[in-house]
């Protein structure tokens, strides 16, 4: 079976031809009545397949949504493995612990700015507002390791980090 544009390049030639020998006119007319025969056969046969084609991708479609929930279940469970274990190593002292395949170490946490009233933050600790205004957090942080107070904020450790290498 020819392809759509070659069935389409012949029905444009025998009308023209048509059109232009009126004679040709009737014996043409058979022909390009056949011609689209084919090609609306041809067009049938490219819904069935556009059809298949979007039933393929509404099967991905939900696919990938089981595939995001199994994937933020897994996440959770990592991540309460994670605190389980911190959690456990925290409050039994164990700061290290190695064997063959890797070694699980209990860092402390790095020091981080915790915004308690933004309204009472200095002008020159925020950041220039895009639709609201943010505390500069590195900014402040550096000011509160140099020993400066800033109302509206204090720093405090965040929780120990588990590291497997």
């Amino acid at each position: 079976m020819a392809a759509l544009h070659h069935l389409t390049g012949e029905m444009k030639q025998l009308e023209k031809l048509a059109q232009d020998d009126p004679e040709m006119e009737i014996a043409v007319m058979d022909t390009i009545e056949g011609v689209q025969a084919t090609f609306e056969e041809k067009a049938k046969a490219l819904a069935t397949v556009m059809n298949t084609l979007e039933s393929t991708e509404d099967q991905i479609k939900i696919e990938i949504e089981r595939l995001n929930v199994r994937k933020k279940r897994l996440y959770n469970q990592r991540v309460n493995l994670v605190d389980y274990l911190r959690t456990n190593m925290e409050a039994s002292s164990i700061k290290k612990i190695t064997c063959p395949l890797f070694t699980i170490t209990l860092a402390k946490g790095r020091e981080v700015v915790v915004v308690d009233e933004v309204e009472d933050i200095p002008d020159e600790y925020m950041t220039l507002p895009q639709v609201e205004a943010k505390a500069d957090k590195t900014k402040i942080m550096a000011d509160l390791k140099s020993g400066i107070e800033i109302p509206g904020v204090h720093k405090e450790r965040n929780k120990s980090s588990i590291r497997i290498k």
